[in-house]
């Protein structure tokens, strides 16, 4: 790919922009889901702030709307 953007070849470019789409729609959901499914299995102490999920899940929540949101992106 490198190569190709060196030589000004973009044709690569656009199914690349596809796919590396699909995957960070893919990759967040499933990071936001992980930190809240482990907060769970924590039983209470999940929402204690010594957990760290609460600090996670707020800074990770909203990422999967960044650049687009993934219901969009997914498809």
């Amino acid at each position: 790919m490198m190569d190709g953007i060196k030589e000004k070849k973009f044709d690569m470019m656009d199914p690349m922009h596809h796919i590396l789409s699909g995957f960070k729609a893919i990759c967040t959901d499933e990071i936001v889901l992980m930190i809240d499914q482990s907060r769970k299995a924590c039983g209470g102490a999940g929402f204690a702030a010594f957990s760290g999920f609460t600090e996670n899940f707020q800074n990770m929540a909203p990422i999967p709307t960044y650049e687009g949101d993934n219901t969009v992106m997914l498809q």
